[in-house]
């Protein structure tokens, strides 16, 4: 199924954006369709956004099966960037040990512990 992301939402900014998108892809999912994202009209991005609402199913899913059940279009230069920014973070952080996962989050912890 196609989801025109410009019919829910005017930018890829933030986490409130991303929450809505999801809404839409947990949709999709339950109705076991492959999820194609069309970006179109959309000007403004962010990782974060990327991250909340799209590769989070990296995590969910798994990259193999993310790679079959997703396909991202129409983003622009800025976007793609972002998108990849994103999916490369994600396919990284899914391969880690849980070990690691473990050290990385004691040291993101840390970091704001200092504050």
């Amino acid at each position: 199924m196609t989801i025109h992301v410009e019919d829910y939402i005017e930018t890829a900014f933030s986490v409130d954006d991303a929450e809505i998108i999801k809404k839409v892809i947990e949709q999709t999912i339950a109705a076991n369709d492959k999820v194609v994202l069309d970006f179109t009209g959309i000007t403004f991005f962010t990782t974060l956004f990327f991250s909340s609402a799209v590769t989070y199913y990296v995590f969910e899913l798994g990259a193999e099966k993310y790679d079959q059940k997703f396909q991202v279009v129409g983003l622009t230069k800025v976007g793609q960037t972002a998108y990849n920014h994103s999916l490369d973070f994600a396919r990284e952080e899914s391969q880690l040990t849980p070990e690691q996962k473990q050290a990385r989050l004691a040291a993101i912890n840390s970091a704001f512990d200092e504050e």
